[in-house]
């Protein structure tokens, strides 16, 4: 199904790999796509690992985290306890946005870096696509490094019992952590394509690499897609 198309989110040098964001609500499958992909041969940019780059010790928001939340968030070893931060973020918002406005501007200029030494590699070494795979990357404004961005959706009941599944969590502190990012509504609206994970991993796979092969070997103009997995 093609819907109506987005203008070039960005100027692309030719010969360049294509930056494809991937997106997607918690638990929404976002995770089994990227995986895909990467078999294909594109290269994985995962936010959450550049996450727990900026705050390691080494890191440039390792300080500036400790300061903002206190030494209670550091565990034996001198790392920052994720669980400990994950708590008291996730039951305010306003300590949330406090930690964001902290790390992801260090965050994107990793993920910026990162692009461009891709982009600078020798032909032989370049990988057809990058993909940078961030649940919040339109909260961060992460879509401005992207050639386009693809959304992974599941209905949020589907959601919410495959992460108190996966997780341990209650299902109010499942609901918590879906409420703390944008809707499926809201960034279906913002997407260029939509992928619908409603099916099986077979399903989805199918519809991963027909997507893959379409951006790689592109047959016809590009626009705003719909694929499901149903």
């Amino acid at each position: 199904m093609t819907e109506s198309s987005h203008a070039p989110r960005r100027a692309r040098r030719a010969g360049t790999p294509l930056v494809i964001g991937l997106t997607g609500g918690i638990a929404s499958g976002k995770s089994a796509v990227s995986a895909r992909l990467a078999a294909k041969g594109a290269h994985v940019i995962d936010a959450d690992r550049v996450g727990h780059r900026v705050i390691a010790p080494e890191g440039p928001a390792y300080r500036p985290v400790i300061e903002a939340f206190g030494r209670e968030i550091v565990a034996p070893d001198g790392t920052i306890d994720r669980r400990r931060l994950g708590a008291i973020v996730f039951a305010a918002p306003a300590r949330l946005k406090q930690l964001e406005a902290i790390s992801h501007p260090r965050m994107v200029e990793m993920v910026r870096q990162e692009i461009a030494e891709i982009r600078a590699r020798p032909v032989p070494a370049r990988p057809p696509l990058i993909l940078l795979d961030a649940a919040i990357l339109f909260e961060a404004g992460w879509d401005v490094l992207c050639d386009a961005v693809w959304v992974v959706l599941t209905d949020a009941e589907t959601a919410i019992a495959r992460v108190m599944a996966r997780n341990g969590l209650t299902r109010e502190q499942a609901l918590a952590r879906q409420q703390a990012q944008l809707s499926n509504e809201a960034r279906a609206a913002r997407a260029d394509l939509v992928i619908r994970n409603e099916g099986t991993l077979e399903a989805l796979h199918e519809a991963v690499d027909a997507l893959y092969a379409e951006t790689v070997n592109p047959s016809r103009p590009e626009g705003r897609h719909a694929a499901d997995a149903r």
